[in-house]
């Protein structure tokens, strides 16, 4: 299913270093990738001859990734929770209401 949806996230790619960024805000991250889709889109441009030196590139890329489980960490209750918001002025009423619901009443900006 990923294969056919290697378009669906619009990609940049940084012919100079052949790396695969994707838009975060309003700059291009080459840290994000998207699952399979980033490995996919990486093989299409190698498949296109966009890539120099595509073997080596591709080498670096190809890995499966193994999920090991996911939780939420609002449900652990943990004696201290910190960095959880660098856009805290930014959030209204309701977000500040709902981190209250899980306890979180200290905000440091």
């Amino acid at each position: 299913d990923q294969v056919k949806r290697v378009d669906d996230e619009p990609y940049h790619l940084d012919s100079d270093t052949n790396q695969i960024g994707y838009k975060v805000m309003d700059s291009v991250s080459f840290n994000a990738t998207y699952g399979y889709r980033t490995i996919f889109a990486y093989m299409q441009e190698a498949e296109n001859g966009n890539l120099k030196n595509s073997s080596s590139t591709l080498s670096k890329v190809m890995a499966m990734s193994v999920s090991c489980g996911q939780f939420s960490y609002a449900n652990i209750s943990p004696a201290r929770i910190l960095g959880v918001s660098g856009t805290l002025r930014a959030m209204g009423k309701y977000e500040l209401n709902l981190l209250a619901k899980y306890g979180m009443k200290k905000l440091m900006y």
